[in-house]
């Protein structure tokens, strides 16, 4: 055989294996950025998924603890045959059924099983009375167990065969003191709320919700949920679990252990690559201590983010190479192997994640120079993938940073996001002596306004008030809606007129705004400034007490903290 068939043979059988080699290489780089990029990018989905379903369900626990614990008609509960106390009763019970999401109610007795509901038609408003609970129906199990569990809250995704609805219900135990006297709460439509919070999702990425004992309660696919978990004392069909959606045994193993460990550690979000019907996917899993429920997003990566879309690249890299390895018969080692020396580095660059050197300038105009500019257009595409991926990361997390800071209601900074601000002005007050004034604000007899004009009628009364805490703000300060009535004014300043003159205009501020249906607002407030040489829990102690004096004093008054 002549040399140049050998040859030919030669470079073919190199094209071959190289190819090969570098199929390998470059897909193996795309698939650990694309790992990588889903985990980081898994995490910060389920904390934002977390957060949607915790705003709506924790607002309406937090209407489900507030029914419960009505002194009007728990005094009705323990007496459901007087009818004075039952007119009072029943208004109330209407004035919590149209804060509620779902526009509906249930107060369930438990000496005589009477079960009272009304929905969002107020179909039943003058027969709130549906029907008797009793230990024997099997369907009014979740009734008795969840009063036996003794725990003062639980989420329950079941059906009322009575009512014929089904629902995610919050019920919250009602006491007289220790005894358990009735369950009361609300439902949220269980279609409606899927479609708005779990199947609310981009292509290729599903959330679920699950109890402790990994049996689903949300799911798109409502087939796969465990309806009346509360019920089974832990027993669920594999299928209605979320170890059920998983393959391989092993990755139901490591979804145990991620699960036994963020009940201890809360607030990691740990991720793990899992076998889902056959395909891989990214499984990021939260703690939702409020609830008691875990979040699982799975993350189908062949969907979100194809393999398929480095192959242009491949092909075009194969091309090139096959003519760079022909010139390898003219000029071996001068313009092959040094040239391909430059490219492995090049390509190792990318496989850590940097960018090619200066020598991909693709200023040579031959095959070679053509070779490593194609390389440096796949590692441009690679890099702005990335980059692009990071942004998106980046963008998410600011989102979820500025919603966990933020009260919904006034739009001021919520309780843990003044708390970052003080440390952190504490911190300056330590190092640069910079001043730190608060301002304290209580609004006199809020619950009056909530209990006699509504809790709409006392939103807006948060807002108003909040409105006229912007007016005193400089771009360097900032407020917060510290708890449910009161709020916190952090001033850079030391000068306790300035702090008494803030007090005093907000004082008349508030006076003048317009009565809530009769009922005046007025508001008690406490200034303090912060000593360097006291801790910031004590400054905090002092504006506490001034507020205490402004209370003694007859409230619609301030008061400043005397100095440590």
């Amino acid at each position: 055989m002549n040399l140049r068939p050998r040859f030919l043979w030669l470079t073919t059988a190199l094209f071959l294996v190289m190819g090969l080699v570098v199929w390998v290489m470059v897909r193996g780089i795309s698939v650990s950025i694309i790992e990588q990029w889903a985990a980081r990018y898994a995490e910060k989905q389920v904390l934002y998924d977390k957060s949607r379903l915790l705003q709506p369900v924790l607002r309406e626990i937090a209407l489900s603890r507030q029914l419960a614990e009505s002194s009007v008609i728990r005094r009705w509960a323990m007496e459901p045959e007087n009818d004075v106390l039952w007119q009072a009763a029943a208004s109330e019970l209407e004035n919590f059924r149209t804060n509620f999401d779902d526009r509906s109610y249930f107060y369930a007795l438990l000496d005589s099983g009477a079960y009272y509901h009304n929905n969002a038609q107020g179909e039943f408003t003058d027969k709130p009375l549906r029907y008797y609970l009793s230990p024997d129906n099997p369907n009014d199990r979740w009734f008795y167990d969840i009063i036996g569990q003794d725990r003062d809250i639980h989420l329950n995704v079941n059906p009322d065969v009575e009512l014929g609805v089904t629902k995610l219900w919050i019920d919250v135990l009602v006491r007289d003191g220790e005894r358990v006297i009735g369950v009361a709460g609300t439902g949220l439509d269980l279609t409606s709320f899927l479609d708005r919070v779990v199947d609310n999702q981009e292509e290729g990425i599903a959330t679920l919700f699950m109890d402790h004992n990994g049996a689903i309660q949300l799911f798109r696919q409502q087939d796969r949920i465990d309806y009346a978990s509360v019920t089974k004392g832990g027993e669920i069909e594999e299928v209605r679990s979320l170890y059920g959606l998983l393959d391989d045994p092993a990755d139901q193993e490591t979804v145990r252990a991620m699960m036994t460990r963020l009940r201890s550690s809360p607030d990691d979000v740990p991720t793990a690559m899992v076998t889902v019907d056959g395909q891989q996917q990214m499984l990021g899993l939260a703690y939702m201590p409020e609830l008691d429920w875990y979040e699982a997003t799975l993350m189908d990566l062949d969907t979100i983010l194809p393999i398929s879309l480095f192959q242009g690249l491949l092909v075009s890299f194969a091309v090139v190479l096959l003519v760079v390895l022909i010139i390898v018969q003219l000029a071996l080692r001068r313009f092959v192997i040094q040239p391909l020396k430059r490219l492995e580095a090049g390509i190792e660059a990318v496989r850590h994640g940097n960018t090619p050197g200066e020598q991909f300038s693709g200023e040579r105009n031959d095959e070679i120079g053509r070779l490593t500019a194609h390389f440096k257009v796949m590692a441009d595409a690679v890099s702005n993938i990335q980059q692009s991926l990071e942004d998106a990361v980046q963008q998410r997390t600011q989102q979820l940073e500025e919603l966990s800071q933020t009260d919904p209601l006034t739009g001021l900074l919520n309780r843990r996001g003044i708390n970052q601000r003080l440390d952190e002005a504490y911190s300056q007050l330590q190092r640069e002596g910079r001043p730190l004034g608060l301002v304290w604000l209580d609004i006199d007899h809020f619950k009056q306004v909530n209990d006699k004009c509504g809790h709409e009628a006392g939103d807006r009364t948060l807002v108003s008030i909040a409105d006229e805490i912007r007016k005193e703000l400089r771009p360097y300060d900032c407020a917060s809606r510290w708890g449910g009535d009161e709020y916190m004014l952090m001033i850079q300043t030391d000068d306790g007129e300035r702090l008494s003159a803030i007090a005093d205009r907000l004082l008349r501020a508030v006076r003048q705004l317009p009565s809530a249906e009769g009922q005046a607002v007025t508001i008690s407030v406490s200034t303090c400034i912060v000593q360097p040489e006291e801790s910031l829990s004590a400054a905090l102690k002092r504006a506490d007490a001034a507020m205490y004096e402004a209370k003694q004093a007859g409230r619609d008054c301030y008061r400043l903290a005397e100095p440590a």
